[in-house]
């Protein structure tokens, strides 16, 4: 019975494999992620990002010491 609840890790080299490989695993995980979802189909995204964020990125200056146009009145 005492044997139900002991350590995976019985070795300091084991341990030290451990603490690698739960760091490392992860990370190479991620990159291969990356990797993968970079490699999709490419457009030339750059002329249809200018496309989206041109009118957004548009200045519209006007003089602001124009007369306001006449109101019409009611007669």
């Amino acid at each position: 019975m005492s044997n139900e609840h002991g350590s995976l890790i019985k070795s300091p080299k084991q341990l030290i494999i451990m603490v690698f490989a739960s760091f490392f695993v992860p990370l190479i995980i991620i990159l291969l992620l990356m990797v993968f979802v970079n490699n999709g189909k490419r457009t030339d995204s750059s002329a249809s990002a200018d496309q989206i964020i041109k009118p957004v990125a548009q200045l519209n200056f006007k003089d602001a010491s124009e007369p306001a146009a006449p109101a019409v009145a009611a007669k």
